[in-house]
């Protein structure tokens, strides 16, 4: 999966050199059938590439109409190899297939005008359209594309190609490392797996692998042949051979909470004087008086 994500970005930043398969017309932009994509900008103004009957007044209501393409449905095998604009009346060419109906509302495509385009098997030909591009300021076609004709106003033209494109459906060639020669690391080497575009480890110089620092070394244990100053009877928390932070802190009480042998109570610990049940409730009674009158 990884594998084929990776290819499918390197894939969408190259040039889209495929042929043209089919050709769609739609009232509605939004309604673009599925495997296609509209020609929703004009190729020199990249304003609006309706080419819908246009009108001097604002009033009369007219629908739209947005020229599809894809290069991935249609008849298999079978690449559009020509594109032409007709009057209404012309009989097409032999082999021509028109735009007659939308694909979206099934309504008539154009009143005074056709798109009629020819489609061919890819083995019977080397060439075929590629691309196809609406000019509203341009009455001839750019560099590089052929003039199909006018419609309402508006010019459309067309780019040939190869049908034999790494684009139709091949993997493009691997760009080469430009480092392979004296990478020193900085890339990994990708070989000749399967797993090209996967291996996304960093080299060194990237980051540390390890902590920075050492960690802290252990205080040494005890000698048992030469004892702490203390006592035998050590108040440490733990035993000499576990380390938590908490070696040498010793748990002792507090000496003014001991008690004595000749008193019962030691000299810093308070003296608590009973009290009755009406002493507590006269010495801690509250009427909240003034909370309620709040309320």
């Amino acid at each position: 999966m990884l594998k084929s994500s990776v290819q499918n970005k390197i894939l969408q930043t190259l040039p889209d050199d495929r042929p043209v398969t089919a050709l769609q017309v739609v009232e509605s932009i939004e309604k673009c059938p599925r495997g296609f994509y509209p020609i929703a900008k004009t190729y020199d103004q990249d304003s609006d590439a309706d080419l819908g009957e246009k009108s001097i007044f604002k009033h009369k209501f007219l629908t739209c109409r947005y020229l599809c393409i894809s290069k991935t449905e249609g008849l298999p095998n079978f690449v559009v190899q020509e594109i032409n604009i007709l009057n209404e009346k012309t009989v097409p060419p032999k082999g021509f297939s028109t735009l007659s109906r939308t694909a979206d509302t099934s309504q008539k495509a154009w009143k005074k005008r056709q798109i009629c385009y020819r489609l061919v098997n890819k083995k019977e030909t080397k060439i075929a359209i590629t691309d196809i591009i609406i000019c509203s300021k341009l009455r001839a076609a750019p560099s590089g594309f052929s003039f199909a004709g006018e419609i309402n106003g508006i010019t459309l033209c067309y780019k040939m190609g190869n049908t034999e494109s790494t684009q139709n459906g091949a993997s493009p060639e691997r760009p080469s490392n430009p480092l392979s020669s004296n990478s020193n690391d900085i890339y990994p080497s990708l070989g000749e797996s399967d797993h090209d575009y996967e291996i996304l480890r960093p080299g060194p110089g990237y980051g540390p692998t390890g902590p920075i620092r050492p960690a802290p070394r252990p205080p040494a244990p005890t000698n048992p042949s030469h004892p702490p100053l203390q006592s035998q009877n050590t108040t440490h928390t733990l035993g000499s051979s576990l380390y938590c932070g908490l070696e040498g802190v010793p748990f002792i009480v507090n000496p003014k909470f001991h008690l004595s042998s000749s008193n019962q109570s030691g000299d810093g610990a308070p003296k608590i004087k009973p009290k009755s049940m009406q002493q507590i409730i006269k010495e801690y009674d509250y009427p909240f008086a003034i909370e309620r009158q709040t309320q």
